[in-house]
């Protein structure tokens, strides 16, 4: 044999890998030819003999195998060989660890603000029987857009803080035809801007492998703010330009309410995952404007200055929407891409307007006409649509501090 074992017996019966042999006891054994080094059929010499002797001697001295090591720690030295294997990975049910992120962009900001009131000036125009009234679509220029946040995860629950800005700029325009050649045009540009802070905590409802789901419940504020120092309008008669009219705008909006929505993760391999995000937004809030007009004629025999002083309280139904990219450049850094999505529709609950002019000072408007005048301004907001959108594209990175170990 290979190991320096001689066996004696009698050959019965083989195979092209396999052997039989009947033992001087009688035993039949089988081998393997591989373990096989030499047949022969005459006694082994006396040197064969002592060669063998020593050669098992010698292996059962020195061959000493160690013991097996026991389940336990086989297992473990496992476990820690997939943990270095796959850095990755997370246990998203048992996960203690704080992500926090920021991303910037450009964006774009539609809100409810000058042209919603050129078109309220306009269907109050036609009640009354003024002049007739045209409101362009107004033009919008993308600005910066960013956002921030944190979000700490502790077990299944996940408490989450954001914060978002939109900036951009509105190009408006309105004619008013009037008799006997008098035209009008109101024009200018000016920028616009939206924050908003929201709070939410969200369940681990769903996890395996590829996919999380999240319901998730929050509560948002966003300010809208408009400062509009650049509107004018120019008065013609008969192609001549009669008097000019400078304005000065400034829009404060306020909202605030809950949100209910939904959070899912779908991972692409160890390095992708995509983060998706859809909330039905709840808002009740107010918009307050100041608006100041300077007219003045060309050849300087009149000037007039107005103030008037808007509040409208209203409610707003709508949708938050966001989708990121990530790619996990190490365990704990990530970068981002994303898009975000704030739109909504709001329902007037109520439009009161206050004026004054030079004119009002000495000859103030009776109480009766004031009340007329918002009772027609109110019915006609409400019958005009409004709503807000704000959009952006952004690129990010994120931070992971693991607090589990």
């Amino acid at each position: 044999m290979r190991n320096g074992q001689i066996l004696r017996g009698e050959v019965i019966q083989q195979t092209a890998t396999t052997m039989q042999i009947k033992m001087e006891d009688g035993k039949v054994k089988q081998l393997n030819k591989k373990e096989i080094q030499r047949v022969s059929y005459k006694e082994p010499t006396a040197q064969e003999k002592k060669e063998s002797e020593e050669k098992i001697k010698q292996q059962s001295t020195i061959v000493e195998e160690p013991p097996p090591p026991t389940p336990e720690p086989t297992k473990k030295s496992e476990l820690e060989g997939d943990k270095g294997a796959s850095p990755y990975t997370i246990d998203q049910a048992k996960r203690k660890d704080l992500e926090i992120y920021f991303g910037a962009g450009l964006g774009t900001y539609r809100p409810a603000t000058e042209n919603y009131l050129d078109h309220v000036s306009a269907k109050a125009g036609n009640l009354t029987g003024a002049t007739p009234m045209q409101v362009d679509d107004p033009a919008y220029k993308r600005g910066l857009a960013y956002s921030l946040g944190a979000i700490y995860y502790w077990k299944k629950f996940a408490f989450g803080f954001a914060a978002n800005h939109f900036a951009g700029k509105t190009s408006e325009r309105m004619t008013v035809y009037g008799g006997n050649s008098i035209l009008q045009e109101f024009h200018g540009t000016f920028p616009e801007r939206q924050n908003s802070l929201k709070l939410d905590v969200s369940y681990l409802a769903f996890s395996n492998q590829r996919l999380d789901i999240r319901p998730s419940f929050g509560y948002s504020q966003f300010w809208g703010k408009t400062v509009d120092n650049n509107t004018t309008a120019n008065e013609y008669y008969a192609n001549s330009l009669v008097s000019v009219m400078k304005f000065n705008y400034d829009f404060l909006e306020i909202l605030k309410g809950p949100s209910v929505g939904i959070k899912a993760t779908i991972r692409f391999g160890e390095r992708w995952e995509d983060r998706v995000e859809l909330h039905y937004l709840s808002l009740t809030g107010a918009q307050y404007v100041g608006a100041v007009n300077n007219t003045a004629t060309t050849d300087g025999t009149y000037f007039d200055y107005y103030r008037s002083d808007l509040t409208t309280t209203w409610t707003a139904k709508g949708f938050n929407f966001s989708n990121k990219l990530f790619y996990r450049w190490t365990y704990t850094i990530s970068f981002w891409v994303g898009i975000q999505l704030f739109e909504w529709k709001y329902s007037i609950n109520s439009m009161g307007q206050r004026f004054q002019g030079l004119g009002d000072i000495t000859s103030p408007p009776t109480l009766d006409v004031v009340i007329l005048s918002n009772l027609m301004l109110q019915t006609v907001a409400k019958s005009t649509a409004a709503a807000n959108r704000a959009s952006s594209l952004e690129f990010g990175v994120m931070k992971r501090f693991e607090f589990s170990q």
